[in-house]
């Protein structure tokens, strides 16, 4: 199996500030084995897609040489550094499929050259492969096979996505990006140029308002998925979707103040997230 980069040879481990993390206190050793691993490679490919220091020509390099690796991992390659070989152990080991890791390298590739995004439609097809997939990955792992479970993945993907891009809308602006729909900020008459700078024009703050409500709409539609008899392997996801749904909330609470830099949770309000996934949970 191809060697992609350095990333391949790092020993895996989830940060504690991910949103991945609270959800290991649900999880079996083996899950949290393989959430780690496919966590270092949805990370792995994300850093290499977004990383200044690199060419463009490079970045698509080790992009392709990851797309190697994953064709090599469901065709009984050797694995070729440290996350490698714990992939290949979590692909044995769970119902992980080639599609969830295919579709996040599609997503992540499309950063290089796509800076803007006319439709909520166009939008989607893009969270759906950096997102979306990543949900449907978890819950193989998980264990959750509901019917709808792919559904489910696709609009909390979707949710989470969303609340991704309204914390960043500022960073993205002054890397070149513009995520949120183009037909949206024509709707407010919020030119792309107002979502960077320092000024919170009346304009962008309603624009912010219904991209939250439509946030926390796609939120709402991914708990009424939720399957009463198969709940019990929907707690993991049910805490990182309320790791963002609290982020939202907060971002609400600032009035989306997200130009002085990166709005994060504090301890208390990740525990607070805690109770409202728990509050959830009961109520399926």
């Amino acid at each position: 199996m191809p060697k992609p980069s350095q990333n391949s040879q790092i020993v895996i481990s989830v940060p504690t500030n991910s949103s991945f993390a609270p959800a290991f206190f649900f999880l079996k050793k083996d899950q949290r084995r393989a959430l780690s691993a496919y966590y270092g490679y949805a990370r792995a490919v994300d850093d290499i897609a977004d990383d200044p220091g690199l060419a463009a020509a490079d970045r698509l390099e080790r992009l392709a040489a990851w797309r190697a690796s994953v064709e090599a991992l469901f065709s009984g390659g050797e694995p070729g550094g440290t996350l490698e070989r714990e992939l290949a152990w979590a692909v044995k080991a769970f119902p992980l499929r080639r599609e969830h890791f295919l579709l996040v390298l599609d997503g992540v590739s499309a950063d290089l050259d796509k800076k803007s995004y006319a439709t909520r439609a166009e939008l989607e097809h893009y969270m759906y492969r950096v997102a979306s997939a990543v949900g449907m990955a978890c819950l193989a792992i998980f264990g959750y096979d509901a019917p709808d479970a792919g559904l489910f993945a696709e609009k909390l993907g979707y949710a989470v996505q969303l609340t991704n891009i309204l914390r960043d809308v500022a960073e993205d602006h002054a890397a070149g990006r513009v995520y949120l729909p183009a037909e949206d900020l024509a709707r407010f008459g919020c030119p792309p140029a107002a979502l960077g700078g320092s000024n919170y024009s009346p304009d962008f703050i309603e624009l912010m308002k219904f991209e939250a409500a439509r946030a926390r709409a796609l939120y709402a539609e991914a708990l009424a998925l939720a399957d009463p008899s198969r709940k019990r392997s929907l707690a993991a996801a049910l805490v990182m979707g309320g790791v963002y749904r609290e982020l939202l909330e907060k971002l609400e609470r600032g009035n989306f103040r997200v130009k002085e830099g990166r709005v994060r949770l504090t301890a208390l309000e990740k525990f607070k997230a805690l109770l409202k996934a728990w509050r959830d949970y009961v109520k399926i």
